[in-house]
């Protein structure tokens, strides 16, 4: 019998322990939805793009964290034929999704660029879509 009352103290003591990692931990923002929809966006990631008219590699150098969901970024993009091109950006992320969209083009005529991502770990992959509608094929985004 004396091995019942151990085993329901160290369950107590356990569960209290928990309850009061939480009180501490999520006041502190530690929330288990913030580590999920943004472990590691900021910093800088190279990138690889199959656009709807040219192919592209460059840079995305995520600068500022506005909130959990919200950044921004510049993108410097270097075009096949050598010419270079840059773009402020704004991203949302949720969950793994991640939705850049660029503005202010360095080059004109150039139509802004949106970017429809998962993110999973240091990489990010999906397809692009400009303000004209063009749709490119593929891009790739690796952090350095």
């Amino acid at each position: 019998m004396p091995a019942r009352p151990i085993r329901a103290n160290f369950s107590s003591i356990c569960i209290a322990f928990l309850c009061a990692m939480t009180v501490v931990l999520v006041p502190l923002g530690f929330s288990r939805t913030a580590f999920a929809q943004n472990p590691s966006i900021t910093g800088t990631w190279n990138l690889v793009w199959e656009g709807a008219r040219d192919n592209y590699t460059g840079t995305m150098n995520v600068t500022k964290k506005i909130n959990d969901k919200l950044f921004t970024a510049k993108l410097n993009l270097i075009m096949s034929g050598g010419a270079s091109l840059t773009e402020d950006a704004s991203i949302t992320v949720t969950g793994n999704e991640v939705r850049i969209e660029c503005s202010n083009p360095s080059r004109k005529p150039y139509n802004a660029d949106r970017f429809y991502v998962v993110h999973d770990g240091n990489r990010m992959e999906g397809y692009s879509l400009d303000t004209a509608g063009q749709r490119g094929r593929k891009i790739v985004f690796n952090k350095r």
